[in-house]
């Protein structure tokens, strides 16, 4: 069974201070019934227009769900509530005050000097063979029981098969990084998962594809990425980078997929409350990564 979902509620003066990265609203803050690390408290975003919550804290919560069934190392993440505004919590990835990020723009730009580490869109310098060597000194992240031969690069291209699956387009610069110890170099877990799964579609859009599976199949094939060059479709981008790793990662990636059964894709779903998550959008969930899977399970048949 996957983690139960349960919340856990902040009121104001619990956060320490702001993290500078991103757009969200996000703050530190102790969870010491969870151990020592700090964990990153992200409010879902709400639409001013009508008072809309975006989906951002079931995806997130989800897509570390279903990360553990791939073998993808991921942040912890729980729900939260911040005086009865939704949000998650994501656990840092850091395991002490040894330990330091370097994120992606700032790995890429150390490996090319004419790298642009500003850029927010589409980065004519980020691609999956630049990733991989910046990565080509880089171990796999700690907390994994890796085959022998597998490089840092060899689960990066696990994270971005995974958003292919999970329909995740977030994947930009400083959304995945390095951990710093000492004069040791590893991946970190993927984390900041929040923009994926539809998590911004309206319940009567979900519906009129449910009832449709030409119009969700289209949906599925119409995800891009907004940051890599060429703006590729997220399952051309997860192949591209598979295939820049040996044929046994190939493998490793699809087995670990096609080995993540429906039942267990509905039994992770299942355990976000309807209060939260609509009826439409649970089956619209399991629908997409359904559809998903079987693309990316017949684009490595055919392969």
């Amino acid at each position: 069974m996957p983690t139960a979902w349960e919340s856990v509620h902040f009121v104001r003066g619990a956060a320490e201070a702001d993290e500078p990265m991103g757009s969200k609203e996000k703050w530190w803050v102790e969870l010491p019934q969870y151990g020592e690390r700090p964990w990153l408290l992200k409010l879902a975003r709400v639409d001013e227009r009508d008072g809309t919550v975006s989906g951002e804290d079931w995806a997130e919560w989800t897509v570390h769900q279903l990360a553990e069934h791939l073998g993808v190392p991921s942040a912890t993440v729980r729900p939260a509530s911040l005086e009865g505004r939704r949000a998650i919590v994501s656990r840092s990835v850091l395991h002490d005050r040894l330990e330091y990020l370097d994120h992606g723009n700032s790995v890429l730009s150390a490996r090319f000097p004419g790298y642009d580490q500003s850029v927010q869109g589409e980065n004519p310098g980020y691609t999956p063979l630049a990733v991989r060597d910046a990565l080509s000194e880089v171990a796999p992240p700690a907390d994994g029981d890796w085959p022998s031969h597998f490089s840092a690069f060899d689960v990066w291209a696990g994270y971005v098969f995974m958003d292919a699956w999970v329909a995740g387009r977030d994947r930009h610069h400083e959304n995945w990084a390095v951990v710093l110890r000492g004069g040791e170099r590893r991946l970190a877990p993927s984390f900041d998962h929040g923009n994926a799964l539809g998590f911004q579609e309206r319940d009567d859009r979900r519906a009129r594809m449910l009832l449709d599976e030409a119009h969700l199949q289209r949906w599925a094939e119409r995800g891009t990425s907004r940051h890599f060059f060429g703006r590729p479709k997220l399952t051309e981008l997860a192949w591209r980078a598979l295939d820049l790793a040996s044929p046994a990662t190939r493998r490793f990636w699809a087995e670990r997929l096609d080995a993540v059964s429906e039942d267990d894709v509905e039994s992770v779903v299942a355990q976000v409350p309807r209060a939260i998550m609509s009826e439409v959008a649970h089956t619209f969930v399991v629908r997409l990564l359904i559809t998903n899977r079987r693309r990316l399970l017949d684009g490595y048949s055919s392969s």
